[in-house]
């Protein structure tokens, strides 16, 4: 909280004078972290993307994106992925030590109590140390006394003590130079950087697993469509054989087809390969063996083909929904309140240390009040001379703070490239759709003419056949056209970090953000408001 900020609250809330000035000398307590700042990369963005289309009436929900594509088996196989994928309890087992170290670097805020009860029994010769100088070497002075002349009285053999204490220590450092108040929120924010790393994961997880469907998807249809041919292109070189036999045809174009059969023959058991590959990775990312998934997938597999338009004038602010944007923010956050921290370090350290128990030469006369014993120590540390660490330290935190702002701001703009491109690729890739059903279209209407002469006796059969072959062609084409449009509209989703509309993010358990913690953040001044 600032200076300015406390005296606005004095005013509003009507505090009392002294309530008042408590409140302005807490909030005058220093703090050495620098002002936030912005690269001047990311206040330039641009406000939204260029887009022909409207914008959307209705967008997918932020936390269940991927149902729109509108696939029962592709939302099974996620929600199997979420439960049970491997690199998603790695990230989550990250985020719980991340949540841990948190809470160690705000330890220190607190005052430290320590209980302590012992014991202690000692047995000395009279004769040594201080007992010697005082008559406990056995002999007595010239008086009778001891070594002190008028001075008489007899020392024991040995001095025997026993004392028991039980007692309450305290520790604590006066935070004055706001030292631990940015270690802790540093530590705050690389805990939010963590938790965003996790939503990473979370997505590419997501992302992975759509990808893989679609390649499955993609390689069962190739396949089944590569077996088909092998059949067709079988028949069609069993008719030229026979046509050439009754010498019909030539040679040529009896070896020709025979070419093309092998050829066909020859890859079915790379496309099996490949079948069974994308079906092991899908396997793993739902963190199963490989080919023990044929409950999340049916034999067959019919994706629906989305080619609607991406909404227009997405703005640009959308990229703060990424997680990556959102960690590389916090990163920047958490190395601007350790250069603070470090420039405390230059500064005296203010400590207060005490206890207060009771004490007594027997276990049972602890329960008496008057046996009571307290101490209090308050110190000042000053560092004089380090040989430099201190403001070595100083410049490595600066540094970092640098390097960090670098990496915010090639962070964003890479996402804004990511959703520039995907968004372009997916309006191509619809255009390449329409062009490939056009394909499909022409080639399963010569398909139904050559059908139509053959059963008419006015065509051959081997033109059927031939038309047969051209639609698979033009078939093996729209599979992969379909794949490359779900491609192209999962990397938009990807690239804009899932939907395309905000969603508010609740705080996570165990985590604190102070007030102090946030009243400096960068997001109302950037042009990238960041979600809290």
């Amino acid at each position: 909280m600032s200076a300015a900020a406390a005296a606005s609250k004095v005013r509003a809330g009507g505090l009392g004078r002294t309530g008042g000035l408590l409140l302005l000398a807490a909030a005058g307590a220093c703090s050495f972290a620098p002002g936030p700042r912005l690269p001047a990369t990311v206040a330039e963005l641009p406000a939204a993307y260029e887009a022909e289309a409207p914008p959307a009436d209705t967008a997918p929900e932020p936390r269940d994106w991927w149902r729109a594509f509108d696939d029962a088996t592709l939302d099974r196989l996620i929600e199997t992925a979420l439960v049970a994928n491997l690199d998603l309890h790695e990230a989550v087992a990250r985020l719980e030590e991340l949540r841990h170290r948190y809470r160690i670097a705000r330890a220190p805020l607190f005052p430290a109590l320590t209980l302590d009860a012992n014991g202690n029994r000692s047995s000395t010769p009279a004769n040594t140390g201080l007992g010697s100088q005082f008559g406990g070497d056995g002999e007595d002075g010239e008086d009778g006394g001891g070594p002190i002349p008028g001075l008489s009285f007899n020392f024991p053999d040995r001095f025997e003590f026993t004392t028991y204490s039980a007692s309450l220590g305290f520790a604590y450092e006066l935070d004055f130079w706001g030292r631990l108040r940015n270690e802790s929120g540093a530590a705050v924010r690389d805990f939010l950087a963590s938790r965003a790393d996790a939503e990473t994961v979370r997505l590419t997880v997501i992302a992975s697993t759509i990808s893989t469907y679609l390649e499955v998807v993609a390689a069962r249809a190739q396949l089944a469509i590569a077996e088909d041919n092998v059949d067709l292109l079988r028949e069609r070189a069993e008719l030229t054989r026979e046509r050439y036999q009754a010498g019909v045809t030539n040679t040529f174009e009896l070896y020709a087809i025979r070419q093309q059969y092998r050829t066909a023959e020859s890859n079915l058991p790379g496309l099996r390969t490949a079948v069974d590959d994308a079906e092991g990775r899908l396997a793993l990312l739902v963190g199963r063996y490989a080919g023990t998934i044929e409950d999340l997938l049916p034999a067959a597999l019919e994706p629906a083909v989305d080619t609607t338009p991406m909404p227009g004038g997405l703005p640009v602010s959308l990229l703060e929904d990424r997680p990556d944007v959102m960690a590389a923010f916090e990163r920047v956050e958490a190395a601007r309140r350790r250069v603070g921290a470090r420039r405390a370090e230059l500064l005296p350290t203010i400590s207060i240390n005490g206890a207060v128990g009771r004490q007594a030469g027997a276990p049972e006369d602890l329960r008496f009040i008057d046996q009571w014993f307290s101490n209090l120590i308050g110190g000042l540390v000053a560092p004089i001379f380090q040989g430099g660490r201190l403001r070595a330290n100083v410049g490595v935190a600066w540094a970092q703070y640098d390097q960090a702002l670098i990496a915010y701001a090639r962070t964003v703009l890479d996402a804004f490239r990511e959703v520039r491109t995907s968004l372009r690729q997916f309006e191509n890739e619809r255009e390449r759709y329409a062009q490939v059903m056009e394909q499909v279209a022409d080639a399963r209407a010569s398909l139904e003419n050559q059908l139509e002469r053959y059963q008419s006796g006015v065509g051959d059969y081997v033109e059927y056949l031939d038309a047969r072959v051209n639609l698979n062609g033009a078939e093996n084409t729209r599979v992969l056209a379909e794949r490359g449009i779900g491609e192209a509209r999962l990397a938009v989703h990807r690239a804009l970090g899932g939907a395309w509309v905000s969603e508010d993010v609740e705080d996570v358990e165990g985590v604190e953000t102070s007030e102090d913690d946030t009243s400096e953040d960068p997001g109302g001044a950037a042009s990238l408001p960041h979600r809290r």
